[in-house]
């Protein structure tokens, strides 16, 4: 699937009790009907929406990446300084701080919402 508006891939499906909301990494919003008002999308057992279900498609990656990084070494994370966590996640995997930035602003900014 892509933006109508910009053409770019990367895009963020949640599942509303009124309709499919859809938003592209540049900010576009769009919304699609289900099945039952005469659109193509199949209604979800919950609406319950998972951190996972906020990422784009190159954000799901990057958090995959990291939890890997991280499991492969708890004891340094679970006992480092923030910076040093950042630093070591940048040079690890090989992405760059604004990326991590985004992400990390993305998981604080869930987890203020729970």
């Amino acid at each position: 699937m892509r933006c109508n508006e910009c053409n770019i891939d990367q895009i963020i499906k949640i599942n509303t009790p009124e309709k499919v909301k859809f938003e592209c990494e540049n900010g576009h919003t769009w919304y699609e009907d289900y099945i039952d008002n005469g659109g193509v999308h199949e209604r979800p057992d919950s609406y319950k929406i998972e951190f996972e279900d906020t990422l784009f498609p190159s954000e799901k990656i990057l958090y995959k990446k990291i939890i890997d990084e991280i499991d492969k070494n708890k004891n340094f994370y679970n006992s480092s300084n923030p910076e040093d966590i950042t630093r070591t996640i940048i040079k690890k995997i090989g992405v760059s701080e604004k990326e991590i930035y985004k992400l990390f602003k993305k998981i604080n900014e869930y987890k203020e919402i729970l």
